[in-house]
């Protein structure tokens, strides 16, 4: 009996690394060339495994492609308090609102993974496959609507008016603009790449920026 629990766990943990090194090489390919540009052999080879691993582990390309924007959101969401209690006061919301946004900002610049997962949310943006509406129900809405209701707090309006969806999309932006234009910016800074403090000082800006979209 040992051993036959021995030999499922085995089994168990070649099957786990097998799925991450799949995913990991899926979002490294589907960020730079998006679904259409990556080849199944592609994927293989990135990853190192046989061919049969992807029908065997996700039915096809599309199942690892949804499943690393499935690991992408999660990723994001668990770095973020979506659901703390509502503000008590305009100050309040003010404090909670800078908050997310600086952990949104750095969740999105402070690693690889995470450059390559904001093209990747990037390119759903532009255009988007069929796997867009889980996306946006795991990710885009909840968030979306998080700092949409922090901007009616602050401005002290009933919640779910037009112009706070249109601010709340605003502040996002000024976000996602550094993830995506990071080449442009660590260019422009003269600096092979983002440091912690380059890290620390854009989200704190981000931050600001969007308190300053409320007024």
């Amino acid at each position: 009996m040992t051993t036959l629990m021995q030999d499922q766990d085995t089994l168990n943990a070649r099957t786990r690394d097998t799925r991450d090194r799949l995913i990991r090489a899926g979002l490294a390919l589907f960020s730079r060339q998006g679904l259409d540009g990556v080849r199944t052999r592609q994927l293989v080879d990135e990853a190192g495994v046989n061919q049969s691993a992807i029908p065997y582990h996700f039915g096809g390309k599309e199942g690892v492609y949804a499943a690393v924007l499935e690991q992408v959101a999660a990723g994001i969401v668990d770095r973020l308090d979506l659901r703390r209690p509502a503000p008590t006061s305009a100050e309040a919301a003010r404090v909670a609102l800078k908050s997310l946004m600086r952990d949104f900002a750095r969740t999105l610049l402070d690693s690889e993974a995470s450059t390559a997962g904001s093209l990747l949310l990037a390119r759903e943006q532009l255009r988007p496959t069929e796997k867009f509406d889980a996306l946006y129900t795991r990710l885009f809405l909840p968030l979306h609507t998080n700092v949409a209701d922090l901007v009616a707090d602050i401005r002290n309006e009933t919640r779910g008016h037009r112009d706070q969806v249109l601010r709340a999309h605003a502040i996002l932006g000024q976000a996602l603009a550094f993830a995506v234009a990071r080449e442009a910016l660590v260019r422009r800074l003269g600096v092979p790449a983002l440091s912690e403090q380059d890290t620390a000082d854009i989200a704190e800006m981000v931050g600001d920026m969007a308190i300053a979209a409320c007024a």
